[in-house]
């Protein structure tokens, strides 16, 4: 795993963590309930998978090209 893609997942909970304080926040002071916003917690935890393994995606040319 390289180093980006293994600080991509050590951020990961954290980043899930804010986005879980600021849904709070904002259902208690702006009135948007958290039923509403809970998707965007998971938006948030898929967006974080993708740049995962967006960093750990082998160069072109790396070891994972076939040789047929």
């Amino acid at each position: 795993m390289s180093r980006s893609a293994e600080l991509m997942r050590a951020l990961r909970g954290p980043v899930l963590l804010i986005t879980l304080g600021v849904l709070l926040l904002a259902d208690r002071f702006s009135g948007v309930p958290v039923t509403k916003t809970w998707p965007v917690l998971l938006i948030v935890f898929g967006v974080m998978k993708l740049l995962e393994r967006t960093a750990a995606a082998p160069a072109a040319g790396g070891e994972a090209r076939y040789q047929g």
